[in-house]
């Protein structure tokens, strides 16, 4: 590894001590201190070779404490891989130093703190770049755990040893990030023998980071407007069908609902290992809005239909008429069966009847105006208008029944739709919700 590589380079005998050099008082003693520095460095790099290992036994180890200092998380970004790179689903980030390129080697390189005891301090600022896999299953309410792994493939554990300086980063001087908040970390010490070398013990140093996501991004931009277009899916039941608008409001919303979905579709990661929430709980508007307008359908069909083709069912009218409207908050409206009734002319009607003068009880014949081709005529005129005017009336009746069932219809499923949207919402997002609070 590079990091073994630079600190052989640097990692050699030290023929000076720090106490025989005085700090410069004058121009003269500056331009010393320059020339003894300059010929310090010239004396230490003589036939120097930066391969080999700065040992005097070939058997002796090369001891490296490693320290890790995060400055800063600059990213995690989903990169969807092939299918043989099935395991890595994630891009990450993490920044430690300003000023590095991504290389584990900082360009023009860095400077070193060499001390007597030949002990070398070599603090890079380098960018690390770790793949690891995105657990999308609560997204966006998720947690990821990304590692940084510190080792040599160069020499083993029985030429270089590596250790902890602490087992926990130094995070003192660590700037949060808008979208993630760390957790957890923590780094493990490893003693591995592969199978390639199964007599061969390698050491390497791996930290784990667990970051949570933070979710108010998705909240505003995504959960919120998903929940007002269920909302305003189930104003489609408020609406009367007499308006017209009905199937034009449940339309208007889901091409709304479709054009909305396709913006934000590229903040969904793009997998098939698992459905995320923020996945599944639009998919569960989709669905909503859709039954919706299949419903709406069905309830203007009911409210267009005609007494001439339709026979309302008895116990229709029992339920939709009689028992549900008595024990909702609509039964202040008027039913049509509360309505009058329009008297039934008799078969054999009299002039009498219709002048409203009743015949002597003794008269044993009708009057013979009765007998007049024109009045019976205008008496069976009227008895048509009657009865025409009491077929109308009941049609309208039977029309007025089924405009009801539709109206009551429409008030169950606007309270069952509201109801059904504040406990599909909960019940998509509450269990992990109560997780995280548990954890916290």
């Amino acid at each position: 590894m590079e990091l073994c590589v630079v600190l052989l380079l640097i990692k050699g005998p030290v023929n000076f001590h720090p106490s025989e050099i005085t700090p410069p008082t004058h121009l003269t003693d500056l331009v010393e201190s320059w020339e003894t520095e300059s010929t310090l460095m010239a004396n230490l790099f003589t036939n120097y070779n930066k391969v080999i290992r700065p040992v005097k036994n070939y058997h002796d180890l090369v001891n490296i404490t490693v320290g890790l200092q995060l400055l800063q998380l600059i990213s995690v970004v989903w990169n969807p891989l092939g299918s043989h790179f099935i395991s890595y689903t994630g891009l990450q980030n993490i920044h430690p130093s300003p000023n590095a390129d991504g290389d584990f080697v900082p360009p023009g390189g860095t400077s070193l703190k060499v001390e007597s005891s030949g002990q070398v301090t070599w603090t890079p600022p380098i960018i690390f770049k770790s793949y690891c896999e995105i657990i999308v299953t609560y997204f966006p309410f998720d947690q990821q755990n990304c590692s940084i792994k510190l080792g040599t493939w160069t020499y083993d554990g029985t030429k270089v040893y590596i250790k902890q300086e602490d087992v926990q980063p130094d995070l003192s001087n660590f700037a949060e990030s808008g979208e993630w908040v760390m957790k957890s970390y923590r780094g493990w010490t490893h003693y591995v023998y592969y199978a390639c070398c199964p007599d061969t013990l390698y050491i390497d140093i791996t930290y784990h980071f667990v970051m949570q996501r933070l979710p108010l991004y998705f909240i505003v931009n995504v959960i919120v407007p998903c929940l007002l277009f269920s909302f305003l899916t189930g104003l489609v039941f408020y609406l009367p069908t007499d308006s017209g608008e009905k199937m034009t409001l449940g339309i208007s919303v889901l091409l709304s609902l479709t054009v909305f979905l396709l913006v934000i579709v590229e903040l969904i990661p793009s997998t098939s290992s698992a459905a995320p929430l923020i996945g599944k709980y639009m998919l569960f508007t989709m669905i909503f809005v859709i039954v919706a307008i299949i419903i709406s359908v069905i309830v203007i069909h009911i409210h267009h239909h005609s007494p001439s083709a339709h026979s309302m069912p008895v116990w229709m009218r029992k339920i939709f008429i009689e028992t549900i409207p008595g024990l909702m908050f609509f039964s202040s409206m008027k039913r049509p069966a509360e309505q009058q009734k329009t008297p039934r002319l008799p078969e054999d009607l009299d002039i009498a009847e219709i002048s409203g003068k009743q015949s002597p009880a003794d008269n044993l014949y009708q009057w013979p105006l009765a007998y007049d081709p024109d009045v019976r005529c205008a008496i069976n005129g009227i008895k048509y208008i009657a009865e025409q005017m009491k077929l109308e009336d009941e049609s309208n009746h039977e029309a007025d029944e089924w405009k009801f069932v539709a109206m009551v219809i429409d008030h169950i499923l606007l309270g069952v739709f509201l109801l059904v949207c504040i406990i599909g919402t909960i019940a998509v997002f509450a269990g992990r919700l109560i997780e995280l609070s548990q954890e916290d």
